[in-house]
């Protein structure tokens, strides 16, 4: 941006010349356009990547809100497990072992607790436990397709700046090479030097 920037001031500066060597008004037109276009998607890039982020941090906050669940009901049925063999052997198969194992594990966990609740404490909070299985399942599936969906559009965006970069970088070197044409027959009065990239 900041070299097409410097060429743009070249360019209309010396527009009046360079049309006859291909790079007159309409061509710095063009030129311009791609610039604002430019602009405009690196300004939005920002959002994009926030929204990733934000969309990364909710899943993580589900992610943790499904372990700690998973915490409490083991804790709670691992209470009861230790005078009971069948149970304990039943929770150490339905404890999850890993994130993608979640909702399988707190559906598993759902039903043991269900089937003991009537051996728990009123304050082992087995009702409430159960009653929010659905909303955590249901966090635990939407979590990776928000993921998915916002780190597609930061890449969409990164790929329409990469595009654009490459847009006017092409038009800067033939842009360069007419205006060094122009020097070199006494057309411009310029070092050759000042019609080359200085930041890229």
């Amino acid at each position: 941006a900041n070299e097409a920037n410097e060429a743009r001031g070249r360019w209309q500066h010396d527009v009046g010349v360079l049309g006859s060597y291909g790079h007159g008004r309409s061509a710095l037109a063009a030129f311009e356009a791609d610039i604002t276009t430019h602009e405009g998607l690196r300004s939005a890039r920002p959002e994009a990547v926030t929204g990733k982020r934000a969309a990364v941090a909710l899943r993580d906050r589900h992610v943790s809100d499904a372990w700690a669940w998973v915490d409490r009901v083991r804790a709670v049925l691992g209470a009861l497990a230790r005078t009971e063999q069948t149970l304990a052997l039943a929770l150490d198969t339905t404890v999850p072992k890993d994130d993608a194992a979640l909702e399988a594990g707190i559906h598993a966990l759902a039903t043991l607790l269900a089937d003991n609740k009537a051996k728990l404490d009123e304050d082992a909070e087995a009702d409430k436990r159960l009653a929010e299985v659905e909303a955590l399942c249901a966090a635990l599936r939407a979590s990776p397709a928000s993921v998915q969906t916002s780190k597609s559009r930061a890449a969409a965006d990164t790929a329409q700046i990469d595009l654009f970069d490459g847009e006017l970088y092409t038009r800067m070197r033939a842009l360069n090479a007419a205006a060094r044409s122009a020097i070199r027959n006494g057309h411009l009065q310029a070092s050759l030097t000042a019609d080359s990239f200085h930041r890229l």
